[in-house]
């Protein structure tokens, strides 16, 4: 097994692959198992089991940090509320409205809206040609979340799935920005573990609350939805957590931040041979404005360089 382990981190790559795969996987899955559990219980499942699974590995640890935890406690809670609780219970809640595709494609902007808030509070700076990817983005996000209807636009009767997603992309785009100023001096594993524990605490009254008009009982649950429970709190959870964690250290977050657009692949690829779905022209226009502007966002200066330079010479 350690031999595994020790291959597998030689091949950055492919943990970077297999982490896109299985949080594709989260948006297919869950669209299946949330119509027998709701959102706010489902998610109290997948970071109760996950928390489970990983807290023997990271325990040691865990205790050593305690008290860098304590001092920095409200940094946690913020990164628990948005990061564990309020992403994934928004993207289940929305997920019910609409289908896995078109939520993929809402969800692969959140790079571009990490950008944008690293400009407003940690005052980093946008290329005119960031901007130029912002709104090529949300006039693929207008698309998917209209149907390409310019009716829809004008009366603003959206997809209320596709806006929840959004909601949840907001959250975790806050989520990356948190960990981004307060993660460079957090142990990440012991944070994993402590957000975890602090998103289900904040779950569990609304989850309780859940519970009075939609009561789910573990008993009742189909054996395929208690495996499928399992399977997000381990795989999307923590597998892919790990192997991101892994292939940024090892390839570094420039190169790596392009990989989160294999969630859509993936995602479409699943939604397509598991969940049924069917691939419409208005999800792959509007995800190519989508992907296109990311790109162009994300990496400005690889986009300067395709651009014809002034004052060179033409034929």
């Amino acid at each position: 097994m350690k031999a595994v382990i020790t291959k597998m981190q030689n091949l950055p790559y492919l943990l970077l692959i297999f982490a896109t795969f299985f949080w594709g996987t989260n948006f297919v899955f869950s669209r299946i198992i949330v119509e027998e559990i709701p959102p706010f219980q489902l998610s109290v499942m997948r970071w109760v089991t996950a928390s489970f699974v990983f807290l023997p590995f990271v325990f040691k640890e865990l205790k050593q940090n305690i008290g860098v935890m304590k001092e920095n406690w409200r940094a946690l809670l913020l990164l628990g509320v948005t990061g564990i609780a309020g992403f994934n219970t928004l993207l289940y809640i929305g997920i019910q409205y609409t289908n896995s595709i078109s939520a993929s494609l809402v969800n692969s902007i959140s790079p571009l809206l990490i950008v944008l808030l690293a400009v407003f509070f940690l005052k980093e700076k946008l290329l005119p040609i960031q901007y130029i990817g912002v709104i090529v983005s949300f006039i693929g996000v207008a698309i998917v979340v209209t149907g390409g209807s310019l009716e829809t636009l004008l009366t603003l009767t959206f997809n209320k799935g596709d806006l929840i997603v959004f909601a949840a992309v907001i959250s975790w785009s806050i989520y990356s920005i948190l960990m981004k100023k307060f993660g460079v001096n957090l142990p990440k594993r012991s944070t994993f573990i402590i957000t975890m524990y602090i998103g289900i605490l904040v779950l569990i009254p609304f989850a309780l609350f859940e519970r009075t008009y939609q009561p789910v009982s573990l008993t009742s649950l189909s054996i395929e939805m208690i495996f499928g429970v399992i399977y997000l709190g381990i795989f999307p959870s923590i597998i892919s957590f790990i192997c991101w964690n892994e292939g940024v250290m090892q390839v570094g977050p420039g190169k790596t931040s392009n990989y989160l657009h294999l969630i859509v692949l993936f995602t479409t690829i699943l939604a397509i041979l598991v969940g049924g779905e069917t691939l419409t022209l208005t999800q792959i226009s509007g995800g190519f404005f989508i992907l296109t502007g990311v790109l162009v966002a994300s990496n400005p200066q690889f986009m300067m360089r395709l651009l014809p330079q002034r004052g060179s010479k033409g034929n």
